[in-house]
């Protein structure tokens, strides 16, 4: 990893964090054409964060906390107003709320009792994000009247994001079962 702290990747990732306010006052102002905008800007700057940061090696340990943190934040918020505004059901925010808030109590609780154990993305993981992305560009493109998002499509990204959201947060709960009966590296076997 990089010994550089503010690197054009982590730059790039800090902007994105401009866009979580910008996203809501838009999304709650109705502006839903704006909103949509600014989540396609997100998105690609967390491509762009990602190349920028493999290609010129400008890795580094706030970058591999604050690129999560960022996405997360975008999208809890973005679960959060659009709930409010009735675009997407309560239950759906909850659900994925409480997954990412199991998530990271079980992380710090391990990370306490039994020393850092690293949680690489797994496929239900990524799984889990397209789908919730998917269900927040299409509630934000079902208000921007885009045609071909209907209201079926809407429900079935809906249906799908719940669906997705439970089995990798079930999954994550067993490598975190797992993760905690790991000795950590170092210490002998008894």
């Amino acid at each position: 990893m990089s010994g550089r702290t503010f690197t054009v990747a982590n730059q790039i990732t800090t902007l994105r964090l401009i866009f979580v306010p910008l996203f809501a006052v838009l999304a709650v102002d109705g502006r839903y054409g704006g909103a949509l905008v600014v989540l396609a800007i997100a998105a690609a700057s967390d491509v762009v964060d990602g190349m920028v940061a493999r290609v010129f090696h400008q890795q580094s340990a706030l970058g591999v906390a604050l690129d999560p943190a960022a996405d997360k934040l975008l999208m809890s918020t973005a679960y959060l107003v659009l709930s409010f505004r009735g675009a997407l059901p309560w239950w759906l925010t909850f659900l994925v709320l409480c997954r990412d808030a199991g998530i990271v109590v079980t992380v710090i609780l391990i990370s306490l009792i039994s020393g850092y154990r690293p949680f690489s993305p797994t496929f239900w993981g990524k799984a889990c994000t397209v789908t919730q992305i998917a269900a927040v560009l299409a509630a934000v493109s079902a208000r921007a009247q885009i045609q071909f998002v209907t209201p079926g499509l809407l429900r079935g990204f809906i249906y799908l994001a719940a669906a997705f959201t439970v089995i990798s947060g079930i999954h994550y709960l067993i490598i975190g079962r797992q993760r905690f009966n790991e000795k950590p590296e170092g210490t002998m076997l008894s």
